[in-house]
């Protein structure tokens, strides 16, 4: 299920000038998701943390700007203006070319969701995901942000760091509950030495996930993983599950390779 991380935005001013402003407008068109799409003014302070005298003034801006629209209840979702810079993102996540037909493989294989999860702006965030035609299934949406402290893909995320930002980010979790930090660097060393990493319940409950290392000539550059709920991925066929996701990642990142060696040379691919 996506989720929203509440923005705190202290003290408020007559208006909303410079990057503040900026800060709080984008604030409020990630409010907005898939799941939650049509969402009340209140909705919106709540959920980003913008006091609701100011995100009435938000609200105009964006239907000034036609990106948000609402109706005679009091809703607010955003327009279709959007849908062209979602595509422009799509398109240059050139990985997401490049993975999705060996994700499609996988996920005929496996018969369950296969979702690509990259690092952005120190937070795991699914890509590109392809859908398992099982009633039950797992829900994690191209957009939606993972913590990097728990399950299987943020371990490996967290591997692909350079060690400064990875001992930065670690920083505030030893600061917190230095056990707790100790147990997360072991098991992300642990993931960088295979390759790839499980989890089981860190994120949903009643969920096991296997993620493998999308990797380029220099690191980790994403995560391809298989999130199922445990009543179809039982002990007896975790193993079995792990290597096709292992196989698929290993084939993503030999495409990818071959991708940029073309490139290098000028080729269009």
């Amino acid at each position: 299920m996506a989720t929203n991380s509440a923005v705190k935005m202290p003290g408020e001013a007559a208006s909303a000038p410079g990057a503040e402003g900026a800060r709080r407008v984008l604030a409020v068109l990630l409010a907005f998701s898939a799941r939650r799409h049509t969402l009340t003014a209140r909705d919106l302070a709540e959920s980003t943390g913008i006091p609701l005298p100011s995100m009435y003034r938000y609200i105009a801006l964006l239907r000034e700007t036609g990106l948000l629209v609402g109706d005679d209840r009091g809703s607010y979702r955003l327009t279709a203006r959007l849908i062209g810079l979602a595509r422009a993102a799509e398109a240059a996540e050139s990985i997401i070319d490049i993975a999705d037909p060996v994700m499609r493989r996988l996920s005929s294989e496996t018969g369950e969701t296969v979702i690509l999860v990259r690092l952005i702006a120190r937070s795991a965030i699914c890509v590109h995901r392809v859908e398992s035609s099982h009633h039950l299934r797992t829900t994690f949406e191209p957009g939606q942000a993972m913590p990097l402290e728990r399950g299987a893909s943020g371990r490996l995320l967290l591997a692909g760091m350079t060690p400064e930002a990875r001992a930065d980010f670690l920083a505030s979790l030893h600061f917190d509950d230095p056990e707790a930090g100790r147990r997360l660097e072991e098991k992300v060393m642990l993931a960088a030495q295979r390759g790839w990493a499980v989890s089981e319940e860190e994120i949903d409950r009643g969920v096991w996930a296997a993620s493998a290392a999308v990797t380029d000539a220099r690191s980790i550059v994403a995560s391809l993983t298989v999130p199922s709920p445990l009543v179809r991925a039982p002990a007896s066929q975790q193993e079995r599950l792990l290597s096709q996701v292992r196989a698929a990642a290993m084939a993503v990142s030999d495409a990818l390779r071959e991708a940029r060696r073309y490139a290098g040379r000028g080729v269009p691919g």
